[in-house]
């Protein structure tokens, strides 16, 4: 595979896809391409914008989101080359990085799988600029904002994003939620996203034993008791409902 089919694939980078100026367009050949500090330097203008373009649909950004090329600033005024963005430079240094990742350290496997796996933007970012679990963007609303802010953004991203591949909206995200609240005692806490996870997923006895365990730490053993009741009745084989049932029930 050539080097710069292995970028192509591998780049994870927050990029965006250069477009030729007006001028270009209207005036002849487009000019030289300046300022390549990963690209080789005979790198065809085609398949630099084909690269460029794997990294928009990535990230899902624009050329503005790394270069000078505002569709509000005029045409003369987008300066692709300019290296002003701080997005540039962090481009080009997950683009060494994701190249090392491919090109060593995936290559010293003991054996792979055919055809091998390699690593692109999207592997990590997934449509998104920065890529970020949803359990740690809502634990980060919470810190800084607040519990109702927490739960309107979950409902807001998966408004926007279920279907995509960008978060993860099972189970799992909202449970890591709840169990990092309760660690920290912030039992009340942890049982609103319980509940919301309840809200999408009422037929998981996983998530109705959850909220079980959160109600009783509230004191709310009756409560708690039929949410583990509903959770065996989801599953039988649900043993954290049946513990939890065999040590708050009388045995007869």
């Amino acid at each position: 595979m050539t080097r710069i089919r292995i970028l192509a694939l591998a780049a994870c980078a927050a990029l965006s896809l250069p477009v030729l100026t007006i001028g270009a367009q209207n005036q002849g050949p487009p000019p030289p391409l300046k300022n390549l500090k990963f690209f080789p330097k005979d790198i065809s203008r085609r398949a630099l914008l084909d690269t460029m373009g794997t990294f928009t649909r990535a990230l899902g950004v624009n050329c503005a989101f790394c270069h000078m090329a505002d569709e509000s600033l005029p045409p003369e005024s987008r300066d692709f080359a300019s290296d002003q963005k701080p997005n540039k430079d962090k481009a080009r240094t997950m683009l060494h990085m994701v190249a090392a990742i491919n090109a060593d350290y995936l290559t010293k496997l003991s054996s792979r799988v055919q055809p091998p796996v390699v690593v692109t933007c999207a592997t990590c970012h997934r449509g998104l600029s920065e890529p970020r679990q949803l359990e740690q963007v809502i634990l980060t609303r919470y810190d800084s904002v607040g519990t109702d802010s927490a739960v309107a953004l979950y409902r807001d991203l998966r408004q926007r994003y279920y279907g995509h591949a960008s978060y993860d909206f099972g189970e799992a995200p909202l449970v890591e939620i709840g169990g990092a609240l309760r660690q920290r005692n912030r039992v009340a806490d942890a049982l609103r996203f319980y509940m919301l996870n309840l809200e999408f997923a009422p037929n998981s006895s996983s998530a109705w034993s959850q909220a079980g365990g959160a109600q009783l730490a509230s004191g709310d053993t009756a409560t708690a008791i039929k949410s583990f009741e509903k959770a065996l009745s989801l599953n039988p084989n649900d043993r954290q409902a049946t513990r939890a049932l065999q040590a708050l029930k009388p045995k007869k």
